[in-house]
């Protein structure tokens, strides 16, 4: 039996945030600007202390933040009586592609790191509780052990790692923590 999930664009990026260590929790007050960035996607500028929720982000008609308006933030011109519910290509892809996304992915490994040490399996057990509310089931325990160690490997002997901010490890579980963030999880 095929079940559609539906992610309301405001609950998805709010999850982002908080999953990423990286959610403002100030309430009230202006909203906070966008950004138009040079290709076109709209994003929402970061406080100093992170992002503020989705409610408090500044929505204008045309400076729609391209993460809610990819999952269906509802219309308010002129009004909006029902929200439309989608699922399309361009959700997935932009949870792959974007770097905002991307920025969250490694944010979301500082902070495994930082709550786990540097334990690989603590890390992995980590990261399941904090995305997915649950533990690693054996099967997935030992593929994300194989998964780290092989990028592990990649990213030491990429040439990009020598000017790179992050060590080798902490590239791996950034990649680590995207797949995860981009997964399906239903249990």
């Amino acid at each position: 039996e095929f079940r559609r999930v539906l992610f309301r664009s405001e609950v998805l990026s709010d999850t982002l945030l908080h999953v990423a260590g990286q959610l403002a929790e100030t309430p009230y007050g202006p909203p906070d600007p966008v950004q138009v960035r040079g290709d076109g996607l709209v994003t929402p500028v970061a406080g100093p202390s992170g992002w503020r929720r989705s409610i408090y982000v500044q929505q204008r008609r045309k400076e729609i933040p391209s993460l809610l308006e990819a999952f269906d933030l509802p219309q308010m011109n002129p009004n909006c009586l029902t929200r439309p519910n989608s699922i399309v290509a361009t959700q997935a892809l932009h949870l792959m592609n974007n770097a905002m996304v991307h920025r969250l992915a490694t944010a979301f490994a500082r902070r495994v790191i930082h709550e786990a040490g540097p334990n690989p399996r603590a890390q992995i057990h980590r990261l399941y509780l904090v995305a997915l509310s649950r533990h690693p089931t054996p099967q997935e325990e030992a593929l994300t052990i194989q998964s780290l160690d092989q990028l592990t490997v990649q990213w030491s002997q990429s040439q990009a790692s020598s000017a790179a901010p992050h060590p080798p490890s902490t590239r791996a579980l950034a990649n680590v923590c995207h797949a995860v963030l981009n997964s399906a999880d239903r249990k």
